[in-house]
């Protein structure tokens, strides 16, 4: 995206606090350039000119998708939203660390207002027009709104995050205009808005919510679909002529069906450009022996975590936190990801990623992080004894703990063989079970808007004066001290323990420009393409 085009109506909105812009002023500061972040993209970022107009970008599918409307939730599969990320507008993008900002391809600027309730207009670039040519009007927010709040008789929409805090969207003074009015004060009031509308005409009955085949009228976005091939299982994209903002630099996007086990042949046969491979030590090695191949990384939005039960011994909170202080989380995430020990960061904050803004290390600020020493001092003021065997025991009972183990998830036997020895050496015998263990580890999707989106235990009545503040408050600074105190006071709990942040790994062909590991960050496909 043009830098140039983006400053006179640039407004930044952040996670922890969003500023407002008003019509026609220069940016408004936000607060939190106070609380850093840490996130990072790894795209190869390169300006406009330094990328040749032309070329070929080719993507692996494993199939065809069946549905094309974003907001279905059939098109959450990986195919699927791999192929409608360079068609859906992006009204709002976000960086490495999921801070929004105004696209002015669809919005030259916006307004808030806080009093009391939060009311965000925004002013839409009367150029922004569907694939057949109609412009893009507060009609199309309207109808959004609708069927993100369940008006729309027979409609279950997905991916619509933020939209229940809404309570009117209007149009304002012209139908370029846009008013949106949140249910009270409202620091996240980007969320919502981020993903941009949909196409009014073809959201509005259950009939027309189901997209099966592609249309050009429901997008608005500088590609558009010209050639499926269902035989072949390929997919073409162009550039759309009827694209307002900067041209694209690529001439087509190609994506085509290759099985699972095809993929990494297809890549090193030079067959396709980009091949997302996970933390997968297997795949790393094979892109690796892929030649005029970079492999991009960074820290993704998603995170490995165990939940811990509180039944039996881990009814008691020493427990709990004697195990937490016992697990060795930066060495185990190091082993699980085939790297070395100490250049990964093990996550503590049950509310913010280790890259977010106002990130506080809660392990260390509360001291309950490892250190095996202590884990034995806690366990032994629990009552939980360390006999000759060196296993603690309790009333004659041996501290024996469950894990989840799903034969399936190589993360976690790996996990599992780790923490059964992290846990022996303090006395705790760690045990596999196929369901309903003590400790059972997931995969999480950390919103860029974390805050918005509190964990379960923080609904105690407990926490429900901080929780209210956070979800209202205005001011960054003062958002980030409640919400340190409530990750502090969760953290404690030990009912949660966040392992790592797990890296996104893309291997890229040698000068594939503006496109790799971005983080919490969108994809400029207009600048997307090859180094000049």
């Amino acid at each position: 995206m043009n830098v140039r085009r983006l400053v006179p109506a640039l407004c930044a909105v952040l996670a922890l606090t969003l500023a407002a812009c008003t019509t026609g002023s220069s940016p408004t500061p936000s607060p939190t350039a106070a609380i850093p972040a840490t996130a990072t993209r790894d795209v190869n970022a390169l300006t406009r000119d330094r990328v040749r107009d032309g070329g070929l970008l080719r993507f692996s599918l494993t199939t065809l998708p069946n549905q094309w409307n974003p907001r279905h939730a059939d098109a959450a599969a990986e195919d699927a939203s791999r192929i409608l990320a360079p068609l859906t507008p992006q009204h709002f993008t976000l960086d490495a660390a999921g801070r929004a900002t105004a696209n002015p391809d669809f919005i030259v600027s916006v307004e808030v207002e806080n009093s009391p309730a939060t009311r965000v207009t925004l002013h839409l670039n009367p150029l922004a027009r569907w694939g057949d040519g109609t412009k893009i009007t507060a009609d199309d927010w309207i109808a959004t709104w609708r069927v993100a709040t369940g008006r729309v008789a027979g409609v279950t929409a997905s991916n619509l995050p933020g939209w229940q805090r809404v309570t009117e969207v209007a149009a304002g003074d012209t139908p370029a205009d846009v008013v949106i009015t949140f249910s009270g004060s409202e620091p996240d009031w980007a969320e919502p808005l981020v993903a941009g509308p949909l196409r009014g005409s073809a959201v509005g009955s259950a009939d027309a919510w189901s997209w099966t085949t592609y249309d050009a009228s429901r997008y608005a976005s500088p590609f558009t679909v010209t050639h499926v091939d269902t035989v072949q299982g390929v997919i073409t994209l162009q550039r759309n002529p009827l694209w307002w903002g900067d041209s694209p630099k690529l001439d087509q996007i190609m994506f085509r069906t290759v099985q699972p086990e095809a993929v990494a042949a297809a890549f090193q046969h030079n067959e396709l450009d980009v091949w997302e491979i996970g933390s997968s030590e297997d795949r790393l090695q094979q892109s690796k022996a892929a030649a005029d191949t970079t492999l991009r990384t960074a820290p993704s939005k998603r995170g490995r975590i165990l939940q811990i039960a509180t039944t039996g011994a881990l009814s008691d909170i020493k427990v709990r936190r004697g195990v937490i202080q016992a697990i060795d989380r930066a060495t185990l995430a190091a082993v699980e990801l085939d790297v070395a020990p100490g250049t990964v960061t093990a996550w503590s904050n049950l509310l913010l990623l280790p890259t977010q803004p106002g990130y506080v290390d809660e392990a260390r600020a509360t001291g309950v992080s490892f250190d095996a020493a202590q884990a034995s001092t806690t366990l032994t003021q629990a009552g939980w004894v360390t006999g000759s065997d060196g296993l603690r025991r309790q009333n004659g009972q041996a501290l024996e703990l469950t894990y989840t183990l799903d034969p399936a998830d190589s993360a976690a036997n790996t996990e599992f063989t780790q923490l059964s020895g992290q846990l022996l050496a303090v006395g705790i015998t760690l045990l596999p079970v196929s369901h309903g263990g003590d400790l059972t580890p997931e995969k999480v999707t950390v919103s860029p808007f974390p805050l918005a989106h509190l964990p379960a235990a923080a609904t105690q009545t407990l926490y429900s004066d901080l929780v209210t503040k956070i979800s209202t408050e205005q001011d960054a600074v003062r958002r980030a001290d409640q919400a340190g105190q409530l990750a502090r006071a969760l953290w404690q709990e030990a009912t949660t323990v966040t392992l790592y942040q797990i890296p996104q790994q893309v291997a890229v062909r040698d000068g594939l420009a503006n496109y790799g590991a971005p983080a919490f960050g969108s994809t400029d496909w207009e600048d997307v393409g090859w180094a000049s």
